[in-house]
């Protein structure tokens, strides 16, 4: 046993076979990093917690058939104080993924990830929005390609309990991220799920770590019924584009506040994307996600490690292309929602009819 290692060092190791196998294993993490199993368990489970260290599993969108859709929603006046409750219904009922505020304005991101067979239809439902006067204003871009950078976790003391500005022990400083593109029609033909498929991503999506006998109680089904699922439709066909090490600041864990959007112009290269995600994975930021869209913008979403000021400083130092910078107030993640899927297919609702029950559901905020 390799026992003489450092605290940084140990989890350096830990978190580079994670991101190698993925966080389920975790006796071959122990036997990868020379680490006592236990003492891998207590790393991930509790302490790098802690430190807002959390693995997230990330499911392939466009393999289950979904559409990505990153977009931008200004609510009229008479809606402001019941805006949030909209957008939750349609996060617990519908296809929208994600929404966060913008501090001070009635306007929200939002990511959304209806069925290519639906995504027309779908979007149809914000117009109808508009039309009621709901939405002042709104637009749609669609994903071609999202990533989600590891965090930089080499940057972070954890003997002390904070960020640095440089590397605070040797070994690979080499960007990693989990990276999907869109596949085509062709391809997503190949990928059959089923509800069970989905249910076990779900809870993936909730906890990482989550063990099957756990995963299978949930659900109330045979352990062996639920790991054949897991290993033979959802690992093997890659229904998980890969797991992320995210930090996720403590003091903003439930609420999002503190969580920063960056809309830029088109990159001059692939290259210079890369060099610009890069560059904001790593302090004074820590990078969520990116979404490239179908005009070649991106769509960025970040964390200040540090005070914000550091991470303006960045970017006006930077040579970005021109952009548009947002803060959070509030943000809010939603799970794949397995009950719109049935019959071996994505479902939804009549449009109209969808838009007709959330306009009677909030009548009283529109008169």
């Amino acid at each position: 046993m390799r026992r003489d290692i450092d605290l940084q060092k140990e989890i350096a190791l830990i978190l580079d076979a994670v991101k190698k196998f993925g966080p389920r294993n975790i006796s071959l993490i122990a036997r990868q990093t020379g680490i006592p199993r236990e003492t891998v368990r207590v790393r991930l489970l509790n302490m790098l917690p802690r430190y807002g260290f959390v693995i997230k599993m990330l499911p392939n969108y466009y393999k289950l058939g979904l559409a990505r859709y990153f977009g931008y929603l200004r609510f009229s006046r008479q809606f402001a104080d019941r805006a949030k409750d909209l957008l939750r219904w349609l996060g617990e009922k519908t296809y929208l993924m994600y929404w966060g505020k913008v501090l001070m304005r009635n306007e929200f991101v939002v990511i959304v990830t209806p069925p290519y067979r639906f995504e027309k239809e779908y979007l149809n439902l914000f117009e109808e929005l508009a039309d009621a006067g709901v939405l002042e204003d709104y637009w749609f871009r669609k994903v071609r390609a999202y990533g989600h950078p590891h965090a930089s976790y080499r940057y972070f003391d954890f003997e002390k309990g904070r960020w640095s500005d440089y590397p605070v022990n040797d070994g690979e400083e080499e960007f990693d991220e989990v990276l999907v593109n869109e596949i085509d029609e062709a391809e997503r033909a190949q990928y059959i799920v089923d509800s069970l498929d989905l249910k076990i991503l779900q809870q993936l999506q909730h906890d990482a770590l989550k063990d099957i006998t756990d995963i299978a109680g949930d659900l109330g089904i045979h352990p062996r019924v639920v790991s054949y699922h897991f290993n033979e439709h959802v690992a093997r066909k890659g229904l998980v584009a890969g797991w992320m090490v995210s930090y996720v600041p403590t003091q903003t864990l439930e609420r999002g506040a503190g969580k920063f959007w960056m809309l830029t112009e088109p990159p001059n290269s692939p290259h210079e994307l890369r060099q610009l995600v890069r560059d904001l994975a790593r302090p004074p930021a820590s990078c969520q996600s990116y979404n490239v869209l179908d005009n070649g913008s991106v769509a960025m979403h970040f964390v200040p490690t540090s005070d914000m000021s550091a991470v303006a400083r960045y970017l006006s130092d930077s040579n970005l292309s021109e952009g548009v910078v947002v803060i959070l107030s509030e943000a809010n993640y939603y799970l794949i929602t397995t009950e719109l899927y049935y019959g071996n297919t994505w479902c939804m609702p009549e449009t109209d009819l969808l838009a007709e029950r959330v306009l009677i559901q909030y009548s009283d905020a529109i008169k």
